[in-house]
């Protein structure tokens, strides 16, 4: 109930971005298992002007959104925001790396803008970073 009361007070602008943070994670959790993932990062990195709604309200969106959407997961949460952060024309670089834990080897996502790490930001130095990606940059075939 006080999470549905601190909703409802936000203002509407706020509450609008936060209902499309959550539908953007669902879909990326969505797209993750049905998308070949370079067409997924060609449209999360997909650069356009949008509203230019700046990047603060947006990561803060995405960070709130992340912690209310069950199963969201450190790529889909870095690959939602880059998202929503590219369609207001914000660059930001998805990293993904790993590490060894015990026997076994574990993933991590993270998403820095404008030179911080805004998503993902536990841990991620322990992590050997395997791939990284602009927003703007394209990958998969020509035409």
């Amino acid at each position: 109930m006080k999470s549905l009361a601190s909703f409802l007070a936000l203002p509407g602008g706020d509450r609008r971005l936060l209902m499309r943070a959550v539908l953007m994670l669902i879909l990326v959790r969505a797209a993750l298992h049905l998308v070949p993932i370079v067409r997924l990062r060609d449209w999360t990195g997909r650069m356009r002007p949008g509203n230019n709604r700046p990047a603060g309200q947006i990561i803060w969106a995405v960070r709130a959104a992340t912690r209310r959407v069950p199963g969201a997961t450190c790529l889909s949460s870095a690959l939602a925001l880059q998202r929503m952060l590219s369609s207001n024309g914000h660059r930001s670089q998805v990293h993904i790396g790993v590490a060894r834990v015990s026997s076994a080897f574990v993933a991590h996502a993270w998403l820095v803008y404008d030179g911080a790490v805004v998503i993902g930001e536990e841990e991620h130095e322990s992590y050997t970073q395997l791939t990284a990606w602009d927003a703007g940059q394209r990958f998969g075939s020509a035409g």
